[in-house]
């Protein structure tokens, strides 16, 4: 388990399953994130249980269920995917469930939990995000937390009908430790 100032990361467990649908089944929330493996139940429940843990150093993603500290309320979903222990790298997604909790600081909270476990769990160097061109608040929010972006791959996935543009955003373990947000934040713990 690991916890920030609003949020707190755990192993999805069976239970969660249904949630996890629910959100995998909402248009919206696949625009935010486009991570999800399935939409039946029954392959949900089954893809959680093959889960493997994060002290797994066979691991090439790891998946958590994001709760509200507070209330122990679940809130959405996160992963750590691509991990890429001999270049010291891996991929983050995050998908807060519904719009007003997206504009609570969840999310902010979230990033920071998830670098600091590619940064100085993993200690790795650098951790990077995909963002779909359409979901403007995605992009403007990753930018704004800190991360730059790297390139663009055009054409790269297909939603609602057409192709969209797939942006990848990066951010280092310098770049993070230099951002003023993180203390800050955490300072308010």
């Amino acid at each position: 388990m690991f916890t920030g100032r609003k949020i707190v990361l755990e192993k999805p467990s069976k239970e969660d399953a249904y949630y996890f649908q629910k959100w995998f089944l909402d248009k919206e929330f696949r625009h935010w994130y486009d991570s999800y493996l399935s939409v039946s139940l029954d392959m949900i429940e089954d893809e959680i249980s093959r889960m493997k843990d994060i002290t797994d150093p066979s691991a090439s993603r790891v998946d958590f269920v994001v709760k509200n500290k507070r209330n122990g309320e679940i809130i959405g979903i996160a992963s750590i995917k691509e991990i890429d222990r001999q270049n010291g790298h891996a991929e983050i997604a995050l998908g807060i469930a519904d719009e007003q909790n997206r504009r609570a600081g969840f999310g902010v909270d979230l990033m920071i939990v998830l670098a600091d476990i590619l940064f100085y769990h993993f200690g790795f160097e650098k951790c990077y995000t995909k963002v779909n061109d359409n979901n403007r608040l995605g992009l403007k929010s990753a930018m704004s937390f800190g991360f730059t972006a790297e390139g663009k791959l055009r054409n790269h996935t297909f939603i609602d009908g057409q192709y969209i543009d797939q942006w990848i955003l990066g951010m280092t373990k310098e770049e993070y430790e230099a951002l003023t947000i993180v203390p800050k934040w955490k300072a308010r713990a």
